[in-house]
């Protein structure tokens, strides 16, 4: 795989960010993500954690099952654009 394979397009890390991260020492999902915010786009990690998990272990010689997965944050209720805009209706 080229090292300019975008992993995690919510933030645009490329692999080459996730190794550097790896060879520096990140070898959790969760410490790739402090490093290089790979998972803390709009989806949340739902898109790129299966891959990140399946990096950390071949290039960790870890199981996928012995990596903490990175934690989702989900929005209490979801908000109409009418609610973001502040009921203006001069928009």
């Amino acid at each position: 795989m080229d090292k300019r394979t975008e992993i995690c397009r919510c933030e645009e890390v490329k692999l080459g960010e996730i190794l550097n991260a790896i060879n520096n020492g990140a070898k959790t999902s969760k410490a790739l993500k402090l490093a290089t915010r790979a998972g803390m786009g709009i989806c949340q990690g739902r898109t790129c954690q299966p891959v990140l998990e399946q990096i950390i272990s071949y290039y960790t010689n870890q199981n996928i099952q012995e990596t903490p997965g990175l934690s989702t944050n989900h929005p209490v209720r979801p908000l109409s654009l009418e609610e973001l805009a502040g009921n203006r209706k001069d928009l």
